[in-house]
C-alpha cells in the first residue's frame, strides 16, 4: 500500500503499439503514425470512454529512422522518424492528440546498439584514427586470426564480425547489422543523453529501454566461462558474466535516470532479461530507487498456465520488490508468442475466452502497473501459418542457434479492427499488408466485440474501468488467501477504506478454498462471469467452472 502519493504510471494502464501493424492511414499496407492518430479515440477518447478501451499511456515500438533489418530495433538516426511511419511533424501531431485525450506517450529507446548504417558506425569503421573510432567495441583478431573471444550473439553464432576496412572485429550482442555502442566512452554517453533530452524536450512522457541489461561489457574482453558439460557453441551454454549485466550497467542506467529526473514526471522502463532470474532483474530498481522506475521481468508471462506457478511469481515480486518501488506486469510483447496461444496449449481448458478472462483479471488486479499488448484485449492469437515469402523478421530467420527465438512475426500481425478486407487495418484497397491478417479476424475484431456484451474486449473494458474506480486495485496491498493453489486463485487487495476480493477458477471442477477469517456476508459483486453485477451476497461455498468474480466487502451483517 502506498505511503505517498503515487506517480502517474503507478495507477495507469499502459498499451504497447507495434506501429508497423497497428493502423495504416496512407494505404500502403504498412502501419504509420497517422493511422495511430486516427485510432486514438479507441484507446481513450478523453471523454466518457463509451466505446474506448480506457488506457492511460501508449508505448510505441521503435519509430526512429532505420533500414528495418530488425523492424526498427536497428536505428540509423536517433533524431528523426522513419519515413515508413511518417514525419517528425506527424509525431508531434500524435503527441499533441494523445495528450489532448490524457494519453501519455512512451518511446522505445534502442541505445545498446545502432544500425550498421548509422553515420556514427560508418565513421567509426572508416579508420582506427577518426574521432569516432572508439564509439563501438572493436578488437584485433586473435593470434590465430580468429574471433577475439567466445562471446556469442543472442541471435546465434559468434558475437564478432570482421570488418575488412579496419582489419578488426566489431562486437554485436544481437545481429551483425546491430553493432554495440562502446558505453565505456564518455563521448558516447554524452551523445545518447543528448538524444534523450531531445525527445523529452518535445514532450515525450518516458522511454522503454531496449536490452537495458547488456550495455556493459568487460573492458579486458575476457572469455565467458562455460556451464558444466556445455559445448560453448550455444548462447545458453555460457555464464554471461563478461558480456552483460556488469556493475557498470547500473552506473549507465543511473546516469540515464538522472537525465530523466531533469524533467517532471517522466517514466523510465527497462527490458531486464537476465537469464530469467527475478532477483537479478529487480536489482535494476537501484539501491536507492535511482535506476528504472519499472524493470520488466519475464517470469510471470513465461509461467505455465497453472495457479500455483502464477501465484509464486506474484509472491516473489511482492517479497523482492524494494520498499517504495512499484511492480509491472505484462502477458505479451513483440518478442513473445501471444499468451492465448501459449497458455491454451498447456491448459485443460479449451475455451480461450475463459483463459482470456482469467488472465486479464490477474493482470489488471494484481499490485503493479499492467501493460497490454495491442490486440490482447480482443483475444488475438498467434498467426502460425505465415508463408515464407511474407516473413518480415529478418533478424530471427538469420539466427544460427536452434535455441534462439523463432520468427516473431506471428505475434506482430495486423490489429483486427473489423470484419472487412484486411480487418480494417489499411485504408488502401488491394494492398498487401506488412504481415498477413490472422484468419480469425471476421469474429475477433473491435467492431464485432464492442457489440457483444460478453466479448473479451468488453470484459477488458469493464476491468480497466473497475480498476480506475477502485483505490484498493490501484494502490492497495496484495494478500493471497491460499498457501499453494491447485485449481484456483483467491487474493485480497486492500486499503484502510476498501477490501477487494478476487477469485478465479482454473478448473471444470466446482471448488473454493478461502481463509476462514474472511467474513462471509455482505460482498458486492463488482464483476463476474457468473453472478449479477451489483448484487450484495454472502460468499459462495463453491466456484463455478472457470468462474471469475471480483467482490467489494460491504461490512458485517
Amino acid at each position: 500500500m502506498f505511503k505517498r502519493e503515487p506517480k502517474w504510471w503507478e495507477t495507469s494502464v499502459i498499451y504497447q503499439i507495434y506501429p508497423l501493424t497497428f493502423a495504416d492511414a496512407n494505404g500502403d499496407g504498412i502501419g504509420d503514425l497517422q493511422g495511430i492518430i486516427q485510432r486514438l479515440d479507441y484507446l481513450n477518447d478523453g471523454k466518457d470512454n463509451r466505446n474506448s478501451l480506457g488506457v492511460d499511456a501508449i508505448w510505441l515500438s521503435p519509430i526512429n529512422t532505420s533500414p528495418m533489418f530488425d523492424n526498427g530495433y536497428d536505428v540509423s538516426d536517433y533524431y528523426d522518424i522513419c519515413k515508413t511511419f511518417g514525419t517528425l511533424d506527424d509525431f508531434k501531431l500524435l503527441l499533441s492528440e494523445a495528450h489532448h485525450r490524457n494519453i501519455k506517450v512512451i518511446l522505445d529507446l534502442v541505445i545498446n546498439h545502432t544500425s550498421n548504417e548509422h553515420p556514427w558506425f560508418l565513421e567509426s569503421r572508416s579508420s582506427r584514427y577518426n574521432p569516432k573510432s572508439d564509439w563501438y567495441l572493436w578488437h584485433d583478431p586473435a593470434p590465430d586470426g580468429g574471433v577475439p573471444n567466445n562471446w556469442l550473439s543472442y541471435f546465434g553464432g559468434t558475437g564478432w564480425t570482421y570488418d575488412e576496412r579496419r582489419q578488426q572485429y566489431y562486437y554485436h550482442a544481437f545481429n551483425t547489422n546491430q553493432p554495440d555502442l562502446n558505453w565505456h566512452n564518455p563521448e558516447v554517453r554524452s551523445a545518447i543523453y543528448n538524444v534523450i533530452r531531445y525527445w523529452l524536450d518535445l514532450g515525450v512522457d518516458g522511454f522503454r529501454l531496449d536490452a537495458s541489461s547488456v550495455y556493459s561489457q568487460d573492458k579486458y574482453f575476457r572469455n565467458n566461462p562455460l556451464k558444466f558439460e556445455a559445448t560453448g557453441n550455444k548462447y545458453n551454454d555460457q555464464f554471461h558474466i563478461h558480456d552483460k549485466n556488469l556493475p557498470e550497467n547500473h552506473e549507465i542506467i543511473r546516469e540515464i535516470r538522472r537525465v530523466i529526473e531533469e524533467y517532471d514526471n517522466r517514466l523510465l522502463i527497462g527490458e531486464t532479461f537476465i537469464d530469467n532470474r527475478l532477483y537479478d532483474s529487480l536489482v535494476f530498481y537501484g539501491v536507492n530507487n535511482d535506476e528504472l522506475h519499472l524493470p520488466f521481468t519475464f517470469e510471470f508471462p513465461l509461467s505455465p498456465w497453472y495457479p500455483g506457478y502464477l501465484q509464486r511469481e506474484i509472491e516473489k515480486k511482492e517479497l523482492l520488490t524494494p520498499k517504495d518501488c512499484w511492480q509491472v506486469y505484462f502477458l505479451n510483447n513483440h518478442d513473445l508468442p501471444r499468451h492465448l496461444s501459449r497458455w491454451s496449449e498447456c491448459s485443460l481448458c479449451f475455451d480461450t475466452i475463459a483463459i482470456a478472462q482469467a488472465a486479464a483479471t490477474i493482470l489488471l488486479t494484481v499490485r503493479g502497473t499492467p501493460i497490454l499488448y495491442y490486440g490482447e484485449e480482443l483475444g488475438m492469437m498467434n498467426h502460425e501459418n505465415i508463408p515464407i515469402e511474407q516473413v518480415r523478421d529478418k533478424a530471427a530467420i538469420s539466427c544460427l542457434d536452434e535455441e534462439c527465438l523463432p520468427s516473431r512475426d506471428g505475434t506482430r500481425t495486423p490489429m483486427q479492427w473489423d470484419d472487412s478486407s484486411q480487418a480494417g487495418f489499411s485504408f488502401g484497397k488491394d494492398v498487401t499488408p506488412w504481415l498477413p491478417v490472422h484468419e480469425n479476424y471476421e469474429y475477433v475484431n473491435v467492431k464485432t466485440e464492442l457489440a457483444e456484451e460478453t466479448s473479451i474486449l468488453n470484459f477488458y473494458r469493464a476491468l480497466i474501468q473497475l480498476r480506475k474506480d477502485s483505490e484498493a486495485l490501484k494502490k492497495g496491498s496484495w494478500k493471497s488467501l491460499i498457501y499453494y493453489p491447485y485449481e484456483h486463485l483467491a487474493y485480497l487487495r486492500e486499503t484502510e477504506e476498501e477490501t477487494i476480493l478476487v477469485v478465479i477458477n482454473f478448473s471444470y471442477e466446482k471448488n473454493f478454498e478461502r481463509d476462514r477469517a474472511i467474513p462471509e456476508h455482505n460482498w458486492e459483486v463488482l464483476l463476474s462471469t457468473w453472478l449479477t453485477v451489483g448484487e450484495v451476497i454472502s460468499l459462495p461455498k463453491i466456484l463455478q467452472p472457470f468462474e471469475v468474480s471480483i467482490y467489494r466487502f460491504r461490512g458485517e451483517s
